[in-house]
């Protein structure tokens, strides 16, 4: 998010989110991944355009969601969705929540998880992760295959594309990150299970 930190909060609240108070400030971020970046002009007294054409060039993937003061049409082209100030805490929440979880058949919902494959975005306990490309193809295969053991032969095909299996560290480092997002305490896991000499399985209890 750009602008001052009066919408942070409350975006904190369910979502993962780095406040910048500029544009300049902003490209600190440039090696991280975003899905939505929220440029609040009206915060700074700015128009926002030379903003959200700068954060269109550097995050290509982003939606950039305007909040301007002003309707002028060329800042509004320079954004994916422009809201008017002002403009209450509910409304934002509802264009970002519309934003990120807009087509019912990119999500896939299971058990306490709910990720959007389009924008790479998992919901779990309440909060909201970006993931890399990589993480997400494996999160979702977990998800779309629950309670069944997947050898690491099957995930490295599924996911890395490959059969090769000499060096699977990169595939215990990805199960360790998705321990992180799908686990309340990553080192005795509920639901991402470890199968000896075999695989892994995510356990959801059925419904």
């Amino acid at each position: 998010m750009i602008g001052t930190a009066r919408w942070a909060a409350t975006l904190r609240r369910n979502y993962e989110v780095a406040q910048a108070q500029s544009g300049v400030q902003a490209r600190n971020y440039a090696e991280q991944r975003f899905s939505l970046i929220i440029v609040d002009a009206a915060s700074m007294y700015v128009s926002g355009e030379r903003i959200c054409r700068d954060m269109k060039a550097r995050f290509p993937d982003a939606t950039v969601l305007l909040i301007s003061a002003s309707a002028n049409a060329d800042c509004a082209a320079n954004a994916d969705v422009t809201l008017s100030a002002p403009l209450t805490a509910r409304t934002l929440t509802a264009a970002v929540s519309r934003l990120l979880f807009a087509d019912p058949n990119d999500i896939i919902h299971c058990g306490p998880f709910m990720l959007n494959r389009t924008v790479r975005i998992l919901q779990a306990y309440g909060k909201h992760a970006p993931l890399s490309p990589k993480l997400a193809s494996l999160i979702e295969l977990f998800l779309s295959r629950p309670n069944e053991t997947l050898t690491r032969a099957d995930i490295m095909r599924e996911v890395w594309k490959t059969a090769y299996l000499d060096d699977t560290r990169t595939l215990s480092v990805h199960i360790r990150h998705a321990r992180k997002l799908l686990e309340t305490n990553p080192h005795k896991p509920a639901f991402l299970k470890t199968v000896r000499g075999i695989g892994y399985r995510l356990e959801i209890a059925p419904e």
